[in-house]
Parts: structure tokens; C-alpha cells; sequence
């Protein structure tokens, strides 16, 4: 009888180590950011914003349209009687706006820092993007492992399950067992359907981060087991001052507001209006010509001005200050995203080398134990749930490493390539 009994556990230890084999095919990460890139609704946004800032570059460096006019003076009789006018009363004319002191050379240099600014904000959702695929991907990881995890645990129950009743009809096994045996799996098929209800939800979130229909269907992901990223944290607070597009789209605030000073300070200056002005256009002769040229009297200077200064270098100071307090922002997460991935290194290794190798062993020597007749039913659970739990924290452990890794990238501005396939 024992010897039927072991056997019978020993094909549930088996198919427990084999997984759980799904019929789908595996998903890799990095086709998944790729296709985000071109298909994410927020970054296709972003890129038209940045497009639509370098067409304005062009637009802030022109002139005003010049204004081509046609005068008719001393008209007699009825204002419509325009033929009656005298050749010499009948006038074309052409003005022109000219900002004078370099001062659409400035709104030029404005027009291209705020494009790049743009374009850091084209990074920053990207990045954005990529860091919700990465967190949704693992996930739906550590949702699958979940799944196989339990019923790894409700494979070996229910072939314990087959053995009590077997024992219970020789009388070697009480009712009340029986029953906490059959609880045990029915709790266990409640937790693997929910877990499974809750999949749906987790892929409709990463189908809609990639444009794609809510109920497409996705494979299987995959994390790799190397935990092994180490960078100095000098070199990780450089990049982000380097890479980073919020600390990035500060410096070019501040720029624009430097260039804005600039010409805030040049409105003291006139302006020119040009105008030219040729008489008796309607007789085929050229001439005679009027020239006239105006210029803008900086009259208000101390009510208008004198205060465009003053809010050009308000707008410079509050720019500089909040660069630094985004800098030190960001350095701060830096920091706290790097001792997140140390301290997952360290869960990693601990499960990895010590509690798991422990507790496999555990668990043979629990199986050899119930088979020779020296260990209850409940004994040997105990001991498998302990594993379970055991490698269920290991993963969580390295998808803890994983999703403070895509939060440090994005807090650095740039990625690490890291490797996202598992090594079977």
C-alpha cells in the first residue's frame, strides 16, 4: 500500500516541477517597447508637439507681413468716383515692420529652446510609456507564476487527496482529514480562477499601452534570473543630470528665460516702419516716388518696459530655483531606486541560494518520511506550501528587482539594456 501511495505522490512531485504548460506562445518585451513606439496613442501626441514647435522656429524668426496699400486722394464728388482723381493723387504704397537690435534673432533662440523642450517632453512620455509596458509586463509575469505556482501545490494535493480516500476506504484514515483535504483543494481552485480572472485584466491594460484591440491575445512573459546591475551612483546621479528630460526641459526653461531678458531689455529700443509710396501708379509711368520712415517712441517706458525687465528676470530666478529643486528631486529617487535594487539583489540571492536549496530538501526528506509512514498528510502540505511560498517570494523578489530597474531608467533618462528574455 505504501508503496502505491509513493508512487502515486511522486508523479504529483513530478508533474509540480514540470509547471504548467501553457498552449500559447511566450512574449518578449522588447518587441512590445518597439511597437509602443510607434503605435501609444500619448507618444505619437508627443512627436506631433515637438513637429509642430520646430515649425514655429522658422515663424518666429520672420518679419511681419509687409502691407501693400492703395491711396486715392482729393477724390471729387462722391467718394465712389474714383476716376475723377488726379494721376498724381492716385498712390501704391508698401510698408514694412523691422524690429530692430536683434531683437527676432532673440525670438528665434526662444523658438528653438522650446522646441527642444518639446522634444524632451516627447522623451519623457516616452519613457513614461515604456516604464508603464515594463511594469504591466511584469506584471502579468508574476501573475502567470502565480498560476503555476498554485497549481503546482493543487497537483500534489489532489494526488494526496486520491490516496487518503484510498486509505479512508481501509480505515488507516479519518473523515475529518478527508475533509480538511478536499477544503484545502477547493480554496486552492478558488485562488488559481481568481488569479486567472485577474490575467484579463492585467493583458487589457498592456493591449491598451500598445494600441491594441482589449481582448488580443498575448503570450507567456519571461524575466531572466540575472540580478546582477551595478552602476556607481555618481555616474547614475551624472546621467540623470545629462539624460533626464524634466531636468532637461528646467535647463532649457531657464535658457529661454535668459534669451527673454534679453530681449525684454532690447524694448527700450525703437522699432522701424518702412514705407514707400509711388504717385500717379495708374499712368504707366514710374515716379514720382515718397519714402517715409517712422519709428516706436518707447514713450511708457517706466510703466511698460521697465517691467517686462522685471518679469523677464522673475521668470529667469523662479526657473533656476525650480531646476534645483527637480535636480535634487530627482537625485533623492535616484538614490532611493538604486537601494530598491540592491535590496531585491539581496531577497534574490537569499531565496536563490540558501531558503529555496533548503527547503527542496525539506521537502524530500517530508515525502520519504510520509511514504515509510513516519509523517501525516497535513505534515507534508505544510512542508510543499512553505516551498511554494518560498518560490512565489523569489519572484516577487525578482520582479521587485525588475520594476525598480524601469523606475531608476527612467529617473536616469536612458536604459541600461538589460536582457528581458529568461534563459530556459
Amino acid at each position: 500500500m505504501f508503496k502505491r501511495t509513493l508512487a502515486l505522490i511522486l508523479v504529483g512531485v513530478c508533474l509540480s516541477n514540470n509547471g504548467f504548460a501553457y498552449p500559447v506562445d511566450r512574449l518578449s518585451l522588447d518587441p512590445l517597447i518597439e511597437e509602443a513606439r510607434k503605435n501609444n496613442p500619448d507618444i505619437l501626441a508627443a512627436k506631433k508637439r515637438w513637429e509642430a514647435s520646430n515649425a514655429r522656429i522658422p515663424q518666429a524668426k520672420s518679419l511681419d507681413d509687409p502691407v501693400l496699400s492703395f491711396t486715392f486722394e482729393k477724390t471729387p464728388g462722391s467718394p465712389f468716383q474714383l476716376s475723377k482723381t488726379m494721376s498724381e493723387d492716385r498712390m501704391l504704397s508698401l510698408s514694412q515692420f523691422l524690429p530692430l537690435f536683434g531683437k527676432l534673432s532673440l525670438k528665434g533662440k526662444i523658438a528653438v529652446v522650446e522646441s527642444r523642450m518639446f522634444a524632451a517632453e516627447y522623451k519623457n512620455k516616452e519613457l513614461e510609456v515604456i516604464n508603464r509596458i515594463k511594469n504591466a509586463y511584469y506584471d502579468l509575469f508574476m501573475n502567470y507564476k502565480e498560476v503555476g505556482l498554485n497549481q503546482e501545490s493543487l497537483v500534489l494535493l489532489e494526488g494526496l487527496i486520491k490516496v487518503a480516500e484510498a486509505k479512508y476506504a481501509v480505515g488507516d484514515m479519518s473523515q475529518e482529514e478527508i475533509y480538511k483535504l478536499h477544503s484545502e483543494a477547493a480554496s486552492l481552485k478558488n485562488k488559481i480562477k481568481n488569479l486567472q480572472e485577474t490575467k484579463f485584466a492585467k493583458q487589457t491594460i498592456l493591449n491598451a499601452l500598445l494600441n491594441r484591440d482589449p481582448e488580443a491575445p498575448l503570450g507567456i512573459p519571461e524575466l531572466s534570473n540575472d540580478a546582477s546591475f551595478s552602476k556607481d551612483i555618481r555616474v547614475l546621479y551624472q546621467s540623470a543630470l545629462l539624460n533626464q528630460p524634466e531636468l532637461l526641459i528646467f535647463s532649457s526653461a531657464i535658457e529661454r528665460n535668459k534669451y527673454a531678458k534679453s530681449l525684454a531689455k532690447k524694448s527700450f529700443f525703437p522699432d522701424l516702419m518702412a514705407q514707400i509710396v509711388e504717385r500717379g501708379f495708374t499712368t504707366g509711368t514710374i515716379g514720382p516716388w515718397d519714402l517715409m520712415l517712422a519709428f516706436t517712441v518707447p514713450l511708457w517706458f517706466w510703466t511698460k518696459q521697465r517691467y517686462q525687465v522685471k518679469e523677464a528676470i522673475a521668470n529667469l530666478e523662479e526657473a533656476e530655483a525650480a531646476y534645483k529643486v527637480m535636480q535634487n528631486r530627482a537625485f533623492a529617487e535616484v538614490k532611493d531606486l538604486a537601494a530598491k535594487i540592491e535590496i531585491a539583489k539581496n531577497k534574490i540571492k537569499l531565496y536563490k541560494t540558501d531558503l529555496i536549496p533548503i527547503l527542496e530538501n525539506s521537502f524530500e526528506v517530508s515525502l520519504a518520511s510520509f511514504g515509510s509512514g513516519k509523517s501525516d498528510f497535513m505534515a507534508l502540505i505544510d512542508t510543499q506550501r512553505m516551498l511554494i511560498e518560498t518560490r512565489m517570494d523569489y519572484y516577487k523578489a525578482l520582479v521587485e528587482y525588475n520594476m525598480a530597474l524601469a523606475d531608476l531608467e527612467r529617473a536616469v533618462g536612458l536604459s541600461f539594456n538589460e536582457k528581458s528574455e529568461v534563459k530556459k
